[in-house]
């Protein structure tokens, strides 16, 4: 089904039109799912709900706390060129309130905040850890967004340096970097 969803996107896509794309019967999904609306809150889950699980291994394997972000940077922008018309759809749906959405604040936003969030209370307060959360999140969604419809992967890329570079710079003596000479 994600794949289904990822190739075609979801539109107005039917449980019968899913289901023939996808090599089942309508019988089948309803059975597993009841709803359309159901199958469309699996796919949210499958799309976005590990992505804050992947940010806190990522950044507790690694010590170092930008060699993980450049590793995280990589991972998602990969899985943009597959997902990522999906995930901004999917986000669309719930800025316009669709109930089966609903929980696209707490994968997309809210678990995503708290994994950037406990990394950066490492090496900061609370207050300004949420900060650079709420920076970090918002900096790699508009970065993805763009390399969705520019496909300027160098260029992507090279943002992501310059905004690590800046919190790098805030962040030096407490992540027990160096200034870049």
């Amino acid at each position: 089904m994600l794949d289904y969803y990822a190739a075609h996107g979801v539109k107005d896509t039917s449980l019968r039109t899913l289901a023939a794309g996808i090599g089942t019967s309508q019988r089948m999904l309803n059975y597993h799912f009841g709803s359309r609306e159901a199958v469309l809150a699996a796919i949210i889950d499958a799309v976005a709900g590990a992505q804050a699980d992947h940010i806190h291994t990522l950044f507790a394997d690694e010590p170092d706390v930008f060699v993980a972000a450049q590793r995280n940077w990589q991972a998602t922008a990969d899985g943009a060129y597959r997902y990522g018309a999906l995930w901004f759809e999917l986000a669309a749906h719930a800025m316009r309130g669709e109930v089966y959405a609903d929980d696209l604040a707490e994968v997309m936003v809210a678990a995503q905040l708290r994994a950037f969030s406990a990394v950066y209370e490492r090496y900061t307060t609370i207050d300004h850890a949420s900060d650079l959360a709420r920076l970090t999140l918002a900096v790699g969604q508009g970065l993805l967004f763009q390399l969705l419809i520019d496909h300027d992967r160098p260029g992507a890329d090279a943002a992501v340096a310059e905004f690590t570079e800046m919190v790098r710079r805030a962040l030096p003596s407490r992540t027990g970097q160096h200034e870049p000479d």
